[in-house]
């Protein structure tokens, strides 16, 4: 799958204000156990999420990773997001798994959104409004259900057989749709 348009006119929008910062293995020197919320699309999971995060990793030898993949990724902690089918507890079950990992002794969570997010696309999600979610979920995990762990937001961006993950501040994206949303 190809990014479309506006996947790409978002990631060059990012890039243009400075919000994406290329991953490297550095970012994982002292770092603590990492739970990681990704989508399991077998097209962007093993190449562009699973094995980059595991190298970088194992690069540490000191570092458990633990996925909890969920179709759509962090898209499933959206207020009355169309992913979650009327009945179904699919984002109380990831809060729940995120709680054991916690007390399994988890000490961060990484959120991975990705371009191109096929249930994005099933569901009309513009692609502004995946990056977003990264943020809604950090807030509902952190200020909602109470969890006290460090959690960090990334986006992997597969164009062609070129894959890249960015991590994404939280605080500068918030202060840069702060200022961008007023000019509107």
């Amino acid at each position: 799958m190809s990014l479309s348009h506006e996947e790409k006119v978002v990631v060059e929008v990012l890039r243009e204000n400075g919000l994406l910062q290329n991953m490297n293995k550095k970012h994982f020197c002292g770092k603590e156990d990492v739970v990681a919320v990704c989508c399991p699309d077998g097209r962007q999971f093993v190449r562009g999420i699973f094995t980059p995060f595991m190298n970088m990793y194992d690069e540490t030898h000191t570092i458990s990773f633990h996925p909890l993949p969920r179709h759509g990724g962090t898209l499933v902690l959206d207020e009355h997001s169309p992913l979650v089918r009327p009945g179904h507890t699919t984002d109380k079950d990831l809060i729940h798994d995120l709680k054991d990992a916690v007390e399994m002794g988890y000490k961060a969570i990484c959120l991975v959104n990705h371009f191109p997010c096929g249930m994005a696309r099933k569901h009309d999600i513009h692609p502004t409004l995946i990056i977003e979610s990264l943020f809604a979920a950090k807030e509902r995990i952190k200020r909602k259900e109470g969890l006290t762990v460090t959690i960090a937001c990334f986006l992997q961006v597969t164009d062609g057989e070129q894959r890249d993950m960015y991590y994404i501040s939280y605080d500068k994206f918030v202060s840069w749709r702060k200022r961008h949303s007023k000019g509107k």
